[in-house]
């Protein structure tokens, strides 16, 4: 019996360490561009990301998941959303092409506004020129007139 007692209080004391020494498993995530996407389970406790590993979890709607390490955030890496994402890139494309070809527009009308505008520049000093010009007849005219009528008079 006494055996039994110190079997019994060996056990207790066994338990009680194991008890005292549980660890706790985190959660990680492994990225590169070797292994886009493994689950890691470890005692260590990380706080932020440390390449290649990324602490928060990918979208449970991601097929393929990717740690994009420049923008910061998990990607899609699967063929078909390959696909979608390579047509939405046609998509912008032909957008921003749309986009320059109304701004080519656009400078081609600037661009015709201001050769008109140039046009209209030049008729409008050639006028002023041939006005000036007449203006200094007429002035030189009048000088002759005033000089002959002060003449006549005397």
């Amino acid at each position: 019996m006494t055996e039994e007692i110190q079997n019994s209080a060996v056990d207790n004391t066994e338990t009680a360490n194991t008890e005292s020494k549980e660890i706790t498993m985190h959660t990680y995530y492994w990225s590169n561009e070797d292994v886009p996407f493994r689950v890691l389970r470890t005692a260590d406790e990380i706080t932020a990301n440390q390449y290649p590993i990324v602490v928060a979890a990918p979208d449970p709607s991601l097929k393929a998941p990717k740690y994009d390490w420049m923008k910061q955030e998990w990607i899609e890496t699967s063929e078909e959303s390959l696909g979608q994402r390579l047509t939405t890139v046609v998509e912008q494309l032909e957008n921003a092409q749309k986009s320059i070809d109304v701004l080519q527009e656009g400078h081609q009308k600037t661009l015709q506004n201001a050769e008109s505008t140039d046009t209209a520049m030049d008729q409008l000093q050639a006028t002023v020129q041939q006005t000036s010009k007449m203006v200094a007849n007429l002035s030189a005219m009048m000088i002759a007139l005033g000089k002959g009528s002060n003449g006549v008079t005397k």
